[in-house]
């Protein structure tokens, strides 16, 4: 049976959809011919449909061929700037989580060793916490904030 006409799995569809998002990001193709594809490629029984869909994007091999080597990611020497922005807030981001987790495991830790020793001091912190939050509660209904 010729190529073409074989049944194309949902693991060949997710490689066409990957290639697709890639040809986005290198500017390839806009995002409404993104999504038509994308669509197109759901809807697709055989390799010869997602091989139309990849046909007009250069270094992106049909899926199916295992002799085909897979295109290297050549990086653009410049982002847009959507895209950079994206990028940096995306490493600032994972940068603030791990500052917050390793705060978080150095106050858990302090709490347990000062539970270990001064346990009624943790009562004394929770009284005033719930005082806090009582004169926050008062100040709301009497109309402070």
């Amino acid at each position: 049976m010729d190529r073409d006409q074989m049944r194309a799995s949902e693991s060949d569809r997710q490689v066409v959809m990957e290639r697709l998002r890639q040809a986005v990001e290198e500017g390839r193709l806009d995002v409404s011919e993104y999504q038509e594809r994308v669509d197109a490629a759901m809807q697709a029984k055989v390799y010869s449909e997602l091989d139309i869909l990849l046909s007009d994007l250069q270094q992106l091999p049909p899926p199916g061929y295992s002799d085909a080597v897979e295109p290297t990611t050549v990086m653009p020497s410049s982002l847009s700037k959507a895209n950079q922005q994206l990028r940096d807030s995306a490493d600032e981001g994972s940068r603030k989580w791990k500052i917050a987790g390793v705060a978080i495991a150095i106050a858990a830790v302090l709490s347990l060793i000062l539970f270990a020793f001064a346990p009624e001091l943790f009562l004394y912190i929770a009284i005033a916490v719930l005082v806090i939050l009582v004169l926050f509660v008062v100040a709301a209904v009497a109309g402070l904030f």
